[in-house]
């Protein structure tokens, strides 16, 4: 089961670490419009912030990547997570169709209760505070 498997955790991770690199690239580049850090010879390389920044934020995905692929602990938890997921039954068209019309009747019936509760209670205060 766990080979089964495997190749959504592997996936996951990857997508973790798009997503990291990204987030990265845009924290950095925030930071470095904060501080006004940039130009075009950043470190003394000689590229702008884009190429430097994205490259750090690239090799921090890449080393989050590696990171989780080789845990153990995360690719047996990523795992377990994916069979127990495998195991879900779920609702057919029909029983979720049933079962939004009996959400959208009840929340309709709460509107109207709660809009003549209200009505009746401002009414109520009206005609005490009339009164006073």
């Amino acid at each position: 089961m766990e080979t089964e498997n495997r190749k959504y955790t592997i996936l996951t991770f990857f997508i973790f670490a798009v997503m990291f690199g990204y987030l990265s690239y845009l924290a950095l580049t925030q930071i470095s419009d904060w501080l006004k850090f940039g130009g075009g010879n950043v470190f003394g390389t000689g590229y702008g912030w884009q190429v430097v920044g994205g490259t750090m934020s690239a090799t921090l995905g890449i080393i989050l990547f590696i990171g989780l692929s080789l845990s153990s602990k995360a690719t047996t938890f990523f795992d377990d997570v994916f069979s127990e997921v495998f195991k879900v039954t779920w609702p057919t068209m029909k029983e979720t169709t049933a079962s939004t019309v009996v959400v959208t009747v009840m929340v309709l019936v709460a509107v109207l209760v709660l809009a003549i509760m209200d009505y009746f209670w401002g009414a109520f205060f009206n005609l005490i505070l009339n009164k006073l």
